[in-house]
């Protein structure tokens, strides 16, 4: 059903935001990124106080801290007071020992506790107490040692007190030495005024510690190795050092402990475009640093959000900035952003904009309340930052363009068809599920889907064809367009048109169908595989028919596969071409087409050899190539259910396989190599539920083997979103499928929108996402 059609009126940024990319982020020593922040507050801790008295005989002695807490002290040995201290503290002699009558003293009394104190020395004999400060200590397990004997554990950190516990007579000798030197981290202590004969108490020996040095290091990651992989790294603008390949690294020389530490990139590499960007580069170190990363972009996603960290949370609404602004004045950050959404139709024009539109999610919220998810027809367009495209303007009554936003409310929308190749103001009506491309000039064509066709009550599966005509090629104002009604039907569950099997005709169309795997080839031709469609009989199954369709001519043969839907895949011999082979009819497959213009076909869910799961079918892991015009199975099961074998990532391997999946994304690289992401299927523990993914894949044509490069190899992982605007390798894309995807740029970059699946949120229930990512694969 229709909302209400009541208008709101919110206005639109004109101009898109600049995207940074490339740019350091500074980091802490931890790996966190750098701010401001608050913790809770604590309770100051308290000390004990206490130590050793030496020399009693007599009898009543009483020693106080801080004036109260009284202490009798009975025989030699240790003390420790009742109450602890939280700061100073100051042991006295509140009554000298009688019986005999004795004159004790107190070293070492007074202080401030930062730990436990146990050096106070109460002498009250005829010897005399040899003592001193340690200092610089910042390691574990010092001992001293008082003539070879009489050791003394030394506690606690930077300038420590310290007195042996057995006094000497006057006129003796003693002679301080380390016996242990600390540790963790490794110190070197040495004794001054160590030696003497005693006079009198002695307190001035001191055992002074030097300042340990710590390396600092890291390593490189995502960089193309080959000639022109070194670079030159400088610590604190000097200590160069050059680096090769992606390996770890330790600057040569050492930084004082409590030094700062800065790493700077002083000469990049040139085996790549791409520049370096540092992460945990500066610091205090304390101990040695090995976590400085040198992140070469490759094998990284890459966040990109203007909607004040929104988009890393699922189930968003559309956003719209608002308002545009009046003439003469700089328009406000623009924070648009499509809702959330599940198989949304994707396009690249020819300026490298990126179009995205309708699938299964959540539109503009209406003012009389935010609507459930259901299927759209909304248009975007992203050329740095997300726009509203083809939608009414107008400049109000104080000068601000405004923007009638009220069809992006809407949901569940019926087509309004016009006249067959008219420009007439048509446009398609609400969708998930469709197969599209981009004409050499850059117009944005799309196929199918399932959703509403003419009517209100039409929810069906579609074979229509549209063209949208991009209207301004700068983003200065809302972008304007034409969509145009260009074939197949207005009405819902067509029947496919065959015709003669590798003839083209103008009468010839596939049926209506979703989730058809679809890709173009460099000729120009657009590959279309299968889905869940209505065959030549009109019968609704799973479809394994393969069709092209001619841009130039707008027609459409069909090539191969039965034309009747819900046939078992007939397999073969594994690599070896034959006419009968044929994979089975399935939906949401992953579609490729090579340099060569052969044609590869990955998993979706469909029917394998057997019909396993019956007409329904199973999760499929076969990648197929069409070659010679003949189907060859060249790697996988020919059985649904399958989990994964991953192997070591980045590491291609003759037994690595894909676990099954339908739902996943993928692209060819120059190179003719096949990359999958995502999904919903199997990962590698058979005990565990199918679920999302969020996995990386490579066919690679050199050795014939998957590589498994990045992601988590089990299913369901939350999202990391650790950056904006920055790739970096601990960045982790949430589990998904049915994203929105666009092929490699001049760049390299791959880019995907949304999905359902996994956000940030622990723990948190799967929803429809709205994030913009990119990846950046190796070349190979």
């Amino acid at each position: 059903m229709k909302p209400s059609l009541k208008r709101t009126l919110i206005a639109i940024i004109l101009t898109s935001s600049v995207l940074l990319v490339g740019c350091n982020l500074k980091k802490s020593a931890s790996g966190s990124p750098t701010g401001s922040a608050t913790g809770p507050v604590t309770t100051p801790t308290t000390q004990t106080i206490g130590g050793t008295v030496t020399g009693l005989t007599g009898t009543g002695m009483v020693i106080e801290n801080n004036g109260a807490d009284d202490l009798t002290i009975i025989a030699n040995g240790t003390f420790t007071f009742k109450t602890a201290v939280s700061g100073a503290y100051a042991v006295t002699i509140k009554t000298q020992p009688s019986s005999p009558t004795q004159s004790c003293t107190v070293s070492f009394g007074t202080g401030t506790a930062t730990a436990n104190v146990t050096n106070v020395l109460i002498n009250c004999g005829n010897g005399l107490t040899i003592g001193g400060s340690v200092s610089g200590l910042i390691g574990s397990g010092l001992v001293l040692q008082n003539n070879g004997s009489n050791n003394f554990q030394v506690t606690g950190a930077g300038n420590v007190p310290f007195t042996f516990s057995s006094p000497i007579t006057a006129g003796a000798t003693y002679a301080v030495t380390v016996l242990t030197q600390p540790s963790k981290p490794a110190q070197t202590c040495t004794v001054v005024n160590g030696t003497g004969t005693v006079s009198g108490n002695v307190s001035n020996v001191q055992v002074i510690c030097t300042q340990p040095g710590f390396t600092v290091g890291g390593s490189v990651v995502g960089l193309v190795t080959g000639p022109g992989d070194t670079l030159e790294l400088q610590l604190n603008a000097g200590d160069n050092t050059f680096v090769t390949g992606d390996t770890v690294f330790t600057f040569p020389t050492a930084v004082t402990n409590g030094g700062i530490y800065n790493v700077s990139m002083f000469l990049p590499p040139s085996s790549q475009p791409q520049p370096c960007n540092l992460f945990n580069y500066t610091g205090i170190a304390t101990g040695n640093v090995s976590d400085v990363i040198v992140d070469c972009q490759h094998n990284d996603w890459n966040w990109i959000s203007w909607y004040v960290g929104a988009t890393k949370s699922a189930n968003n609404y559309a956003a719209v900035t608002t308002p545009l602004h009046p003439a003469g004045v700089l328009p406000p950050q623009n924070v648009s952003t499509p809702g959330g959404r599940d198989f949304a139709a994707s396009w690249t024009d020819a300026f490298g904009r990126k179009w995205l539109f309708g699938g299964a999610g959540f539109p503009y919220p209406s003012p009389l309340g935010k609507q459930p998810p259901g299927l759209l027809n909304d248009l975007w367009v992203f050329n740095g930052s997300w726009l509203p495209a083809n939608v009414p303007t107008f400049v109000d009554l104080v000068g601000n363009l405004e923007v009638d936003v009220t069809q992006m409310e809407f949901e569940n929308v019926s087509g309004s068809y016009g006249t067959l190749k008219s420009s007439s103001g048509g446009a398609p009506g609400s969708r998930w599920g469709s197969s599209t491309w981009t004409d050499g000039s850059g117009n944005l064509w799309m196929f199918g889907g399932q959703g509403y066709a003419s009517t209100g009550l039409d929810f069906s599966l579609l074979n229509d064809v549209w063209e949208w005509i991009p209207g301004a090629t700068d983003l200065a104002s809302t972008v304007h367009g034409q969509w145009i009604w260009q074939g197949g039907s207005k009405t819902g569950n067509p029947t496919g048109v065959y015709g003669t099997k590798g003839t083209a005709s103008a009468s010839n169309i596939p049926g209506g169908r979703w989730a058809a795997a679809s890709q173009t080839d460099s000729a120009g031709n657009v590959w279309l595989f299968g889905g869940q469609g209505v065959d030549s009989a009109g019968n609704i199954g799973l479809l394994s028919d393969l069709w092209k369709y001619n841009i130039v001519s707008g027609q459409w043969t069909w090539v191969a596969g039965p034309n009747l839907g819900n046939t078992n895949g007939v397999y073969g011999t594994q690599g070896t071409a034959a006419a009968t082979n044929a994979p089975g009819g399935r939906q949401a497959g992953v579609l490729w087409t090579d340099t060569t213009g052969n044609v590869w076909l990955f998993g979706g869910f469909g029917l394998d050899s057997a019909g396993t799961g019956g007409p329904g079918g199973g999760i499929l892991n076969d990648l197929w190539e069409f070659t010679g015009g003949q189907w060859v199975w060249v790697s996988g099961s020919n059985i649904a259910n399958q989990t994964g074998t991953y192997g070591p990532q980045t590491t291609a391997g003759p037994s690595n396989d894909p676990g099954s999946r339908w739902g996943a994304v993928g692209w060819s690289d120059s190179n003719s190599n096949l990359w999958l992401v995502g999904g919903w299927g199997y990962g590698s523990v058979t005990t565990n539920p199918t679920g999302f993914l969020n996995d990386i894949w490579e066919y690679q044509h050199s050795t014939k083997q998957w590589i498994w490069w990045k992601g988590n190899s089990n299913a369901n992982q939350n999202g990391a979103y650790l950056t904006n605007g920055i790739p970096f390798v601990n960045n982790v894309l949430g589990a998904r499928r049915g994203a929105a995807i666009w092929q490699q740029d001049p760049n390299g970059y791959v880019w995907i929108f949304g999905g359902e699946g996994y956000d940030s949120t622990q723990g948190a229930p799967p929803g429809y996402l709205d994030d913009m990512q990119t990846y950046l694969p190796f070349p190979n």
